[in-house]
């Protein structure tokens, strides 16, 4: 049962989403436009770019993992009607005089999330953190995983989670770096467990940090 903070923050537009993040940025020389959109403003092009990139990232992941190879389950969680998203286009590749190259063409990172409530608690779950190879390194999803909590804070919500496969051990890097922890609710949590500790029976663990 949604809380009421749930509940509103579900029936935000975009626009009032938006307003919580920054939406320009430049990094190493990159410059970097950034929107929240709902999973029903996508263009059909937006949609199959996202796809695309999901797929480069994390077709070996899932094919080796409990889940299975499932795209056509795959896309409903990703474009479900309560999925929001923050797409970052790469604009600093547009201007040298060739032809201009489509707006959906430019994603190269985005993050999708919904507000949902996870043990009696609103949270900002994050369903998908991805980055093109050819623009990790610039710091792209540090920034939108902050997008996430500025998101969070402003419709107080009190945590970000996220499920992460055990055998992507870049991304567990990655969450470890922003310090996210084992959630209670996480498979084969105790108090005393360093979250990258094997368990034999499940492939993920679930992670969460505290919204300041």
């Amino acid at each position: 049962m949604p809380s009421s903070a749930t509940h509103k923050a579900n029936k935000a537009t975009s626009t009032q989403l938006d307003a919580c993040i920054s939406t320009s940025r430049e990094l190493n020389g990159a410059r970097l436009q950034f929107a929240v959109k709902t999973s029903s403003e996508l263009s059909d092009i937006e949609r199959e770019r996202i796809w695309n990139i999901f797929e480069s990232n994390m077709h070996l992941f899932y094919t080796t993992s409990s889940f299975g190879w499932d795209p056509h389950s795959k896309k409903e969680e990703m474009f479900h009607s309560h999925a929001r998203l923050v797409l970052c286009e790469r604009c600093d590749d547009t201007s040298s005089g060739s032809e201009s190259i489509p707006s959906e063409s430019r994603i190269v990172a985005y993050t999708i999330f919904r507000f949902e409530r996870e043990a009696k608690q609103d949270v900002v779950y994050c369903y998908e953190l991805q980055v093109t190879e050819e623009s990790r390194g610039l710091g792209v999803g540090k920034l939108l995983m902050g997008s996430l909590f500025d998101i969070g804070s402003r419709w107080r919500m009190k945590n970000v989670m996220l499920t992460v496969f055990k055998a992507n051990s870049a991304a567990s890097a990655f969450y470890k770096s922003l310090g996210f922890n084992l959630d209670p609710s996480s498979p084969g949590y105790a108090e005393e467990d360093d979250w990258q500790d094997e368990e034999l029976d499940c492939d993920y663990v679930i992670l969460s940090k505290s919204i300041p």
